[in-house]
C-alpha cells in the first residue's frame, strides 16, 4: 500500500510526496488554511484500506458521509480536488484492488435490486428472477470474501526495511 498521507494519532498528514507530486502540492498552495482536512477528504474518499474508516461504504454513499464527517465546507467541484481524488484513486488501484471494487459493486448492486424490487408473480412476474438472484448471492459473496482476503495480504506485504512492495513484486 503506497503512503501519498501518513496517520498519525488518527489525523491525516503529509507525507513527502505532498511536497513532490504536483498535484498534490497543487492542493497545499491552492488551499493554505485547509489542506490538512482536503488531504482527509482525498484519502477517505481514495483510500482502498481498513485504515480508511470509510472503505466499506458504499461508493455511492461515501462522499455525503465523508463531508458530514469532516464538518468542513469543501468545494469538491474544484478541478484541482477533483483531479487529485482521481489521481490518488490511480495510485492506490491494482489488479486486485480493482478486482475487490468490482465486486463490491456487483453485491452493493444486487442488494439494492432485491431490496428495492416488488414482487410480482404470473407469467410476467420477476418472482423467479429474485429467487435466482438469492440463490447465486451467496456464491459472489464467497468470491467478495476471497478477494477481500487478497487485497488485506496484499496491504500486509511489505519489503526489507517494512517498505510496501508493488503488486508486481509479490
Amino acid at each position: 500500500m503506497i503512503r501519498l498521507f501518513e496517520l498519525d494519532n488518527r489525523i491525516i498528514k503529509p507525507t513527502e510526496h505532498c511536497y513532490s507530486i504536483t498535484w498534490l502540492k497543487a492542493i497545499m498552495d491552492e488551499y493554505p488554511d485547509d489542506y490538512i482536512t482536503i488531504y482527509a477528504y482525498i484519502f477517505y474518499m481514495s483510500c482502498p484500506s481498513e485504515e480508511n474508516p470509510y472503505f466499506n461504504r458504499p461508493i455511492k454513499e461515501r462522499e455525503e458521509l465523508i463531508l458530514r464527517d469532516l464538518k468542513h465546507d469543501i468545494d469538491t467541484e474544484s478541478e484541482s480536488i477533483i483531479y487529485a481524488v482521481e489521481k490518488a484513486t490511480e495510485l492506490y488501484e491494482t489488479p486486485t484492488v480493482r478486482a475487490y471494487i468490482g465486486i463490491v459493486t456487483l453485491l452493493d448492486n444486487m442488494t439494492d435490486y432485491i431490496k428495492e424490487t416488488e414482487i410480482t408473480t404470473g407469467k410476467d412476474g420477476n418472482f423467479t428472477s429474485l429467487i435466482r438472484i438469492a440463490e447465486k448471492f451467496d456464491s459472489i459473496r464467497q468470491s467478495y470474501k476471497g478477494v477481500a482476503k487478497d487485497l488485506q495480504e496484499e496491504q500486509e506485504q511489505r519489503a526489507r526495511g517494512n517498505e510496501n512492495l508493488g503488486y508486481d513484486q509479490m
